[in-house]
């Protein structure tokens, strides 16, 4: 079991390291993750219309704007996530690239980003889902911000989607305490290179 307080403790510093960055270094840093992402080799990357799951950064996370742009590029469907109730599974839905920055997308509760309407699809039905997260370790698990949505998605999910941790170098440590119920990564991508676990 994970002790709370060092949960807590971490996920403080992490945050706080990440909004010491300016605008110019996460737009760098984001520019570098997705070009290693341009380098992943996984078999759903390689399929027609690949439905990926990936979300709008919104509290200092490594940003997002570059990678969303590389998957419309490679011809992806982009779902981003939509919180619908805080006990509840996270729901996904499809955007294009004219509305992804732009109008139809709103604020929910905890300040995330999400597109206002659509039809809404389940995690296990995407190809790939990319994951935020305060930290990860060297064995592919994960710290999240502490709302448990990811880890509630995906709990029913087996083969698929593939679970991949989008982050900063600076997120990675060596060792983190997990819960059973907590979620790993299948791979990261770091703007320094990738992570398979």
């Amino acid at each position: 079991m994970t002790n709370p307080t060092d949960q807590k403790i971490l996920r403080k510093m992490l945050r706080k390291q990440r909004l010491t960055l300016t605008k110019p270094q996460k737009k760098q840093l984001g520019f570098l993750a997705t070009r290693q992402f341009s380098h992943l080799q996984h078999r759903f990357l390689n399929k027609k219309s690949a439905k990926v799951g990936v979300f709008i950064d919104a509290f200092g996370e490594l940003p997002t704007q570059f990678l969303v742009n590389y998957l419309f590029l490679k011809g992806f469907e982009v779902y981003l996530p939509v919180v619908t109730h805080e006990k509840k599974p996270l729901s996904f839905v499809k955007i294009t690239q004219q509305n992804s920055y732009k109008n139809r997308l709103m604020r929910h509760t905890f300040g995330m980003r999400q597109p206002t309407k659509g039809k809404k699809i389940q995690a296990k039905q995407l190809d790939i889902i990319i994951m935020p997260l305060v930290a990860l370790d060297k064995k592919g698990n994960r710290l999240g911000m502490g709302g448990g949505f990811y880890d509630k998605s995906l709990a029913n999910c087996k083969n698929k989607p593939v679970k991949i941790g989008w982050a900063y170098d600076f997120q990675l440590v060596e060792k983190l305490n997990v819960n059973v119920w907590d979620i790993g990564l299948d791979m990261a991508v770091l703007p320094s290179g990738l992570m398979i676990f």
